[in-house]
């Protein structure tokens, strides 16, 4: 009797083990399944509607903002962003509004840079090919595929952060290896540390201004709706 009562102790906590354990295995398979769900129908509409719309963004400066503002900036994290150009510790050194303001003229500065990219988009069409998770399951690159009918098909990725409440945005997007903050991280530093974080923003507003008063005046929009 106390052997049979070994043996299904036995046997109960192998069975514990292996219900346990595709739990524990599972966690990374959840993460890239949530990270997928989340942005491979994002990336599909905003394919389609660039290829079916490109003509009207490139001329309506405002209808692109629209689009932008509806299907791209809400996914995309811009105060983490801001803090990985910067370094955490400086970031946090900030004050609120402070942070705010920098915040700010990097999402504008990342909108600028969709605007100029509309200028050479040309029907190319965009592909969720694979999702990688880190260990810790919190973040996440997602690769995507360029397809255009003149140029060799091109991967691009983009690393995405996971809220507390399970919400995937990017951070950072990586092109042939290099990322937007690497390539830009030492030049922010460095008026950073050499002039302040006053300038640094007053650079970022500088360039957006220039830009998007072109753009604007070319286009005949008003300044404040562009």
């Amino acid at each position: 009797m106390f052997y049979t009562f070994l043996k299904s102790q036995r046997l109960s906590i192998f069975v514990l083990i292996c219900l346990f354990m595709p739990v524990v295995q599972g966690d990374e398979v959840v993460a890239k399944d949530s990270l997928r769900l989340q942005f491979e129908p994002i990336i599909t509409s905003v394919s389609k509607q660039l290829l079916s719309q490109q003509e009207k963004f490139k001329k309506d400066p405002e209808a692109f903002q629209a689009f932008l503002d509806k299907h791209v900036r809400p996914y995309w994290d811009s105060s983490s962003t801001a803090k990985a150009l910067i370094g955490s510790k400086s970031f946090n050194a900030l004050t609120e509004k402070t942070q705010h303001k920098l915040v700010a003229a990097v999402d504008k500065t990342l909108v600028r840079y969709a605007f100029e990219g509309i200028g050479f988009y040309s029907g190319q069409k965009f592909h969720l090919v694979d999702v990688a998770i880190s260990d810790s399951g919190k973040m996440g690159w997602v690769q995507i595929m360029m397809e255009s009918q003149i140029l060799p098909d091109l991967n691009l990725d983009f690393l995405a952060k996971r809220s507390d409440s399970g919400v995937w945005k990017a951070v950072d997007v990586r092109f042939k290896g290099i990322t937007y903050v690497a390539v830009k991280k030492d030049q922010f530093k460095r008026i950073l540390e050499i002039q302040g974080v006053g300038a640094l923003i007053a650079s970022l507003e500088e360039k957006n201004n220039n830009f998007f008063g072109e753009l604007c005046a070319s286009n005949n929009v008003d300044k404040q709706s562009c």
